[in-house]
């Protein structure tokens, strides 16, 4: 009988029902956390637009955070994933012991530098007088429960990693369900705010985690964690950031672009920080089906890269791509058409929904080509590829959307921050799908000899 832990099946398993049994669960998962931040920002929005405006500088910041918990996931999950297949099970349970044990020394350290420098940070990523007092109570509480957020985005992906993707779908609808929930009776209820909503979040995050922890301390799964897999072992740390750290960066450099959009936007009132804010969450809720495809695909190609099936990893990556792109342009059209329906979800404030409709328009232009974007670079993360990884993971938000954006704002002042995002979009595409067509060709009629070859290097 096959059981959905039978790691083996993704050597052997026809390509489209692997694809259906890893992304569907990611896709849901990830949508029904892109449904809480939308809950969560409807909530706060209901206590003015300078509560969203520090929601909107208080979400980077936040997602900096996640950006260590993703990378730390993504480079775990693509090692245990080459690990299973190449039959290495110590290294898989080694790995998991590892991600638990960086995610503890991280929340510790994040939380120190929380009450130590709490308001230079703010000041870092945007926020001015008017709203950094409701921003500095979002993220004091978020900074001390840092690392739930750690053990909870880490160990999600790595819960995909080792062949669960419907206990992962499960552990992040409970938290985010969990975290609905709360939001009203913290926020109104009890009439904590915006400070309230942080601390939602935090409790549900200390939900999922106990979860996470409970399957692989009891040994659930095809790996069971001990106290020796927690002791850091310096060679499987630079094995998972080898990896990861692409990952990282590309999270990282969304947030950094985010923040420095912010900086900008500041000049010219909260009004247009509110709006990048709310852009932002549905650009969010669009892409999280091509993430979810791409998470889904990552234990699929990690698998057959080490055991050295080309022909399974092309077809998986045309399969993935066709699903992400068809999904994200159908959304694409929708947010074109219909933006101030969307936007409306948010707040009631004409003069935010009038501005925030004009710039979702030009931002969501180049939608389809984020899409191909992500499942190539989805490609050399789970094949191992370190520095092709790392380079596109840079590309788009700090070699291009970053200057472009100086330029532009320089140039056409608010208009130039919207119009900077399709720009960079578009080249970005161009240099990725170059390089992903030349490894393409890589994995011609020798790909077995050819995949030595690109693993030596």
């Amino acid at each position: 009988m096959q059981t959905e832990n039978d790691t083996g099946q993704l050597g052997s398993d026809k390509i489209a029902r692997l694809l259906v049994r890893f992304s569907v669960p990611a896709i849901t998962g990830m949508l029904v956390m892109a449904t809480y931040n939308i809950v969560d920002t409807i909530f706060v929005g209901m206590l003015g637009s300078e509560a969203i405006a520090a929601l909107s500088i208080a979400f980077p910041f936040q997602m900096m955070l996640g950006a260590f918990a993703i990378g730390t996931g993504v480079g775990a999950a693509s090692l245990i994933s080459r690990s299973l297949g190449a039959g290495q099970k110590e290294i898989a349970q080694r790995t998991v012991g590892q991600v638990i044990t960086l995610s503890v020394i991280a929340g510790i350290i994040v939380a120190a530098a929380g009450f130590l420098f709490l308001r230079p940070l703010l000041a870092i990523f945007g926020a001015t007088p008017e709203i950094m007092g409701l921003t500095g109570e979002y993220v004091i509480v978020i900074t001390t429960g840092s690392m739930m957020l750690f053990l909870l985005m880490a160990l999600n992906n790595v819960v995909r990693g080792v062949g669960r993707p419907t206990l992962s779908m499960q552990i992040m609808i409970i938290s985010s369900v969990v975290n609905v929930v709360l939001d009203p009776i913290f926020i109104f209820t009890l009439g904590l705010g915006v400070q309230g909503a942080a601390l939602a979040t935090v409790l549900a995050k200390i939900i999922g985690v106990i979860i996470m922890l409970h399957f692989f301390i009891t040994g659930r799964g095809e790996i069971k964690i001990n106290w020796s897999s927690l002791i850091p072992h310096s060679y499987t740390i630079r094995q998972i950031y080898i990896i990861g750290f692409p990952a990282m960066i590309l999270q990282a450099s969304t947030n950094v672009s985010l923040m420095i959009a912010n900086n900008i936007l500041a000049a010219y009132g909260h009004l247009p920080i509110a709006a990048l804010g709310l852009i932002f969450r549905l650009i969010m809720f669009a892409l999280m089906p091509v993430i979810g495809v791409s998470q889904g695909l990552l234990p699929i190609i990690g698998y057959n890269y080490g055991a050295r099936k080309p022909g399974r990893i092309r077809e998986a990556i045309g399969k993935g791509l066709f699903i992400s792109i068809t999904v994200v342009t159908f959304l694409g059209v929708c947010y074109f058409t219909w933006p101030s329906l969307f936007l409306s979800i948010f707040s009631r404030e004409a003069e935010l929904i009038e501005l925030g409709s004009y710039a979702l328009r030009i931002m969501v232009i180049m939608f389809p080509t984020i899409a191909a974007q992500i499942t190539f670079t989805t490609y050399f993360q789970a094949a191992g590829r370190g520095w092709p990884s790392l380079l596109l993971s840079v590309l788009r938000e700090l070699l291009v959307f970053i200057p472009l954006l100086f330029i532009f704002s320089g140039a056409f002042g608010l208009n130039g921050v919207w119009i900077a995002r399709p720009a960079s979009d578009l080249i970005a595409f161009l240099v990725t799908f170059f390089l992903f067509r030349r490894e393409m060709k890589m994995l011609g009629s020798s790909g077995q000899q050819q995949l030595a070859r690109m693993e030596e290097n």
